[in-house]
């Protein structure tokens, strides 16, 4: 059988799920509660409104991803349903890939819902509402939080343990996400002797290459280059290479969701059940 059976099988399963139903509520209220704040507290700026909605996403797209994924395999193998559904039979590439397609679908289906509501309420309330940039920023946001998505379902499928498939789920969350750039540069410091000027100074090419690498420095990149939402990462300060382009960005996202997601699947592959 397919992925997509496996896909379809999933979805009647998780649709109804207390995952899935927070994770709609959890989007629903930042997109319709930062609209709210900004009507309640002052005259309505939609400038304003995208510009914190997305620095809030950048933050919490990934999370719910990993929280929402990291069980998919893992759980599956610890119950014996992974053994009975390669019984079906079942490849264990269509497993993972339908699995993933599910969560795809859900957390965009939660993540345009929200979009939608949210969308009425700007349309209404906001007088500058632009369109385009919400809808863009939505379909950023999806696509960054599939990213994770994809991140969490190659862990799953890659230990064996779901103590250790969480541990390194929400340790690459943090290492990502919230430490990144702090951790490339304390690298750099210390090559550098500690050197803060002349780090800074002749920033190296590496550390800016480590700094773009980074999926959240990449989301960032591209909600400022495409939509004029936020500002962009600093290494665009620090750095005119070619990777410090839409076209990095972009690339620095894919390698996010197909690495470890092959990596995940390869360890799974060669696994006895």
């Amino acid at each position: 059988m397919s992925w997509r059976a496996v896909a379809r099988n999933d979805l009647r399963t998780l649709r109804r799920s207390r995952g899935a139903v927070g994770l709609t509520g959890v989007l629903l209220l930042v997109y319709v509660g930062l609209a709210g704040v900004f009507l309640y507290v002052g005259e309505p700026d939609f400038a304003a409104y995208t510009d914190v909605l997305g620095a809030v996403l950048a933050i919490l797209a990934p999370l719910l991803a990993v929280v929402f994924g990291y069980g998919t395999v893992v759980e599956e193998r610890g119950s014996g349903t992974a053994t009975l559904a390669l019984s079906l039979p079942h490849s264990r590439r269509s497993l993972v890939a339908g699995k993933l397609a599910a969560r795809t679908g859900l957390f965009a289906a939660a993540t345009w819902l929200a979009t939608l509501v949210a969308g009425a309420v700007t349309l209404a309330a906001f007088p500058a509402f632009d369109a385009a940039t919400f809808l863009g920023l939505s379909l950023l946001a999806t696509g960054y939080g599939v990213v994770f998505l994809a991140f969490a379902v190659g862990l799953s499928a890659l230990f064996a343990s779901t103590r250790r498939v969480i541990a390194a789920a929400l340790g690459g969350y943090f290492a990502l996400v919230v430490a990144w750039g702090t951790l490339v540069d304390v690298v750099g410091l210390v090559l550098f002797r500690l050197d803060t000027a002349a780090f800074m100074g002749d920033y190296p090419t590496w550390a800016a290459f480590a700094r773009m690498f980074s999926p959240g420095a990449a989301f960032d990149y591209l909600r400022a280059d495409l939509l004029d939402v936020g500002t962009l990462p600093a290494v665009t300060r620090l750095s005119d290479a070619w990777f410090v382009s839409t076209g990095g960005a972009a690339l620095a996202l894919l390698a996010w969701a197909v690495v470890p997601l092959a990596l995940g699947y390869l360890r799974f592959r060669a696994t006895d059940l």
